[in-house]
């Protein structure tokens, strides 16, 4: 692969610069960026990462075989205008990071057959542990799956996904760093109220969090079986467990993860009109 162009360079884009590049997946140079109109902030990433910036359409998408779409989803018409206007070249492969937008709204704009993916990773993509699926347009076939999947392998893990569960991906892995900094941050507050100082509450929390995930990802398990391993009759933790049901918080979260998925659906509907 010759070339990767971005258009659009906020903290998504630069996460993938860093993990292409410790990935060795292709030169810093090889990796170009746009934006609509900081210049400051391309000139940031061409500083840090030395890759190579322009404000020519011709030169970023020139040789270019994917084209990372990396930009807010209401600057996703114009930019889908800008790419109309260049007349890519079969086979140039158009990649969306946008959450809520179908690959059909991308394709309108493209010349027919032109393979357009959608990915959906989340924010712990800015450390290189994200969590991303991918999902094929109509004219994307294994290959195009099997290069953007590798790509974003650099950043986390990659699963792929049909399109039609993009909406659940959006509410659960999209969406679910956030539900987990909630939960930390109640559990925060929680152990000062309790008596802890706040800086070794904070790291006996990080770490618990990693053991679980740890745990999660070694055992076969179910976390069901899990938390019943570790909640003994009259305990403490069944305690704390038993204040969580009275408190209908299972019932919160999977109510949380269905607004999401909702509002993922909207977003989509959105570009759909």
């Amino acid at each position: 692969m010759k070339k990767i162009a971005f258009i659009g360079a906020g903290a998504m884009a630069e996460a993938l610069v860093k993990g292409l590049i410790a990935a060795e997946q292709l030169p810093a140079e090889a990796i170009w960026l746009t934006n609509h109109a900081n210049e400051a902030r391309l000139q940031e990433l061409h500083s840090e990462y030395g890759v190579s910036i322009t404000r020519s359409r011709t030169e970023l998408l020139r040789d270019a075989a994917v084209i990372i779409l990396s930009m807010k989803p209401k600057d996703a018409e114009a930019a889908m205008l800008y790419l109309k206007e260049a007349k890519l070249k079969p086979g140039q492969i158009v990649v969306s990071v946008l959450a809520g937008i179908h690959t059909s709204f991308l394709e309108k704009y493209l010349p027919e057959g032109q393979p357009v993916v959608r990915v959906m990773p989340n924010t712990s993509a800015t450390i290189l542990e994200a969590a991303t699926a991918v999902a094929a347009g109509v004219a994307a076939g294994s290959y195009e799956m099997r290069l953007v999947s590798s790509l974003f392998e650099t950043v986390g893990t990659a699963v792929q996904v049909e399109e039609e569960a993009m909406d659940a991906v959006t509410a659960i892995s999209g969406s679910g760093p956030a539900y987990l900094y909630y939960m930390m941050e109640a559990l925060e507050e929680a152990s000062i109220q309790v008596g802890l100082d706040a800086f070794i509450g904070k790291q006996l929390l990080i770490q618990t969090f990693k053991g679980v995930a740890k745990m999660l990802e070694q055992s076969d398990l179910t976390p069901a079986q899990l938390r019943a391993n570790i909640t003994s009759a009259g305990g403490t933790t069944a305690a704390g467990i038993g204040v969580l049901e009275e408190q209908g918080v299972k019932a919160a979260v999977q109510a949380c993860v269905h607004a999401a998925a909702t509002r993922s659906k909207e977003m989509g509907q959105a570009f759909t009109k």
